[in-house]
């Protein structure tokens, strides 16, 4: 995890206090940490070459809002946070993360300290900075085309930040690097690359250049990729094989491709050299806009076994940084465990199969711990009523062996709080709801609410939007906050190329003109069920089939994903003999609807089965 003072430490040793950067570049504090235990977890690979294991339902940030991990696929992209607000309290020098960045490139610290080169400007420049910084030093030549420099007094210095007596399959970047501003970074960065970096064109552009570091340590490259994230620079790193001296070889290579990212390079890393010369020579003529956040894309997302897991709560934005990817603190059974003050356990339905998968997980907790169960309708019927027990007597009852042979072991359960969550209320069974103490119902958000969200979200990417350009998308966004948050960055990229960046209401309409959002928030297919109900069926009703067969839909695509939001809005029934267009979905179509069938004041008109012969 990446610290506010810029320092990496694991997940594990993080505590409460210590400030953590989160989505938005800047640091927070956390306020708490929830042991979750051992959890069946997955790894996620990305093209970058970055990978982190996660419990599956940690959400992770894409651009299409928060997923959880689990439910990540290839294809899809997660987020890194670039050039984050650090505050650096290191009292190294600039020069020692130059040197820093020349030993581990071409020095040697396993026998006698010696630095090899056969760039003159290179050489020049480290005996320059050994100088500056008090160590002796004498050259001799190495062979016809480089020498070697022998420094005196350095292996304390050494000793001390981890480099002493390092082979090149053992370097990693020092500690004290990640603690360095934004120049003592660039200054590592220059002086490692003048020793293992190649820059190189590629194709006949003039200014379509390869940049890249080289290494055999694959951790060395990893902690260099994270050293650029934080200057907003990305890099994809790769895996080499080839052969040396007859034998098969491989080693590591960490790429800045992007022309994009070379130019940035370019302009805040100054190399010197050879390499530095032809960097500013072909150094592209362009750069991206300023960024915070930045997509990387996932390859793969594998099952990685039982891993312990941990949760924080954070302040603030409630997010922070693993492995430079930004993921979510805190859900509100996590609130709840903040409140109490102790640790929390997540698990979800669909993972316990058995009764016994319960029972590990209940005897492991610690008392006052809280359990969250997400899609807890999908537990296992088993474990389900093994649950009963563990609610109401704090104990499980565990069979060991088969047949007559086998015993019922009683097993002692510590006090915890049970959460519970699902969107399916209706599939829990009574006896399960019926032991819950509290039963609550999340409700949709109110405009005003979204309104204040969206403000908020648009502060965070950077977009302006004014009052009536956030109540526009609140309105549309169907009370439901991920909703509001993917029509925002829709509106922000229209916003950027067809107006001045300024989310404003008509920018907003526009926008969602393009997008096929209309004014209540129906899009395309609630349209086409609303239109085949009133134009092809004259308002219903009609079954759920045919209707799914005049939109050319799957019927449980309309029934769960369209009719839940026409009902809520007034504009769909549900009736015994199927679905029924109400009168606000023909106003809302434009379509005068059929008089008296909705009540309006005007007559009824006459027919064959409600006209009445006159009286004599």
């Amino acid at each position: 995890m990446l610290l506010e003072d810029g320092s990496r430490r694991r997940l594990g040793d993080i505590a409460v206090g210590d400030r953590v950067i989160t989505r938005t570049g800047e640091g927070a504090t956390v306020t708490a940490v929830h042991e979750q235990g051992e959890l069946d977890s997955v790894r996620i690979r990305t093209a970058s070459g970055r990978e982190v294991v996660a419990a599956p339902d940690h959400p992770f940030w894409t651009p299409d809002g928060w997923v959880k991990a689990g439910d990540l696929t290839a294809q899809d992209y997660v987020a890194n946070v670039l050039c984050p607000e650090l505050v650096s309290d290191g009292t190294e020098e600039v020069d020692e993360f130059k040197l820093a960045g020349y030993l581990i490139g071409d020095g040697c610290t396993t026998n006698q300290v010696t630095f090899t080169g056969g760039d003159e400007d290179v050489l020049a420049d480290f005996r320059s900075t050994c100088d500056r910084l008090g160590y002796t030093h004498n050259t001799r030549p190495n062979s016809a085309r480089s020498s070697v420099i022998r420094i005196s007094g350095l292996r304390p210095w050494l000793a001390e930040h981890g480099l002493l007596d390092k082979n090149a399959w053992q370097k990693r970047v020092p500690e004290f690097v990640y603690r360095g501003d934004s120049w003592q970074v660039a200054a590592f960065l220059g002086a490692y690359f003048a020793c293992d970096g190649t820059v190189s064109r590629r194709g006949r552009d003039r200014y379509d250049i390869v940049v890249e570091y080289y290494s055999v340590s694959r951790g060395l490259l990893v902690d260099v990729q994270h050293l650029l994230l934080r200057l907003g620079i990305q890099s994809r790193l790769k895996l080499k094989r080839g052969r040396y001296q007859g034998r098969p070889h491989e080693s590591w290579r960490l790429s800045i491709t992007s022309q994009d990212d070379v130019a940035r390079f370019v302009q805040r890393v100054t190399v010197i050299g050879e390499r530095g010369t032809r960097l500013v020579e072909w150094a592209p003529r362009r750069d991206r806009f300023e960024e915070r956040l930045a997509v990387d894309r996932v390859v793969s997302v594998e099952q990685s076994g039982l891993h312990e897991c941990r949760c924080l709560t954070v302040g603030g934005d409630h997010t922070f940084t693993v492995n430079d990817f930004v993921v979510h603190n805190t859900t509100l059974a996590n609130i709840v465990a903040a409140e109490l003050g102790s640790g929390i356990r997540v698990t979800s339905g669909p993972a316990i199969e058995r009764s016994g998968d319960l029972a590990a997980i209940l005897t492991s907790l610690a008392e006052g711990d809280v359990l969250f169960i997400d899609e807890i309708h999908r537990i296992a019927k088993p474990a389900e009523e093994l649950l009963y027990s563990a609610m109401e007597d704090f104990r499980v009852d565990v069979v060991v062996g088969k047949g007559p042979g086998a015993t019922a072991i009683p097993l002692d359960v510590e006090p915890f709080t049970l959460v519970g969550a699902t969107t399916r209320s209706g599939l829990l069974t009574g006896p399960m709801r019926d032991r819950f103490g509290f039963v609550a119902h999340l409700d949709f958000y109110s405009p005003a609410d979204l309104e204040a969200l969206l403000h908020r979200s648009a502060r965070i990417l950077g977009v302006p939007i004014t009052d009536e350009g956030a109540t526009e998308i609140a309105g549309r966004s169907r009370g439901t906050p991920r909703i509001a948050n993917r029509l925002l960055r829709r509106v922000r990229d229209y916003a950027e190329v067809r107006a001045d960046g300024v989310v404003t209401r008509e920018t907003a309409r526009a926008a969602l003109t393009v997008y096929d959002v209309d004014a209540l928030g129906l899009d395309r297919l609630d349209r086409a069920v609303l239109t085949a109900l009133v134009d092809s069926f004259r308002g219903g009703p009609v079954g759920l089939s045919t209707l799914a067969v005049a939109v050319g839909e799957q019927p449980d695509t309309v029934e769960e994903v369209c009719e839940p939001f026409l009902v809520r809005a007034g504009l769909l029934a549900r009736t015994p003999r199927g679905r029924v267009a109400t009168e606000a979905a023909w106003r809302h179509l434009g379509r005068t609807p059929p008089n008296g069938t909705f009540g309006t004041d005007a007559s009824p008109v006459p027919d064959l089965f409600s006209a009445t012969p006159e009286q004599p």
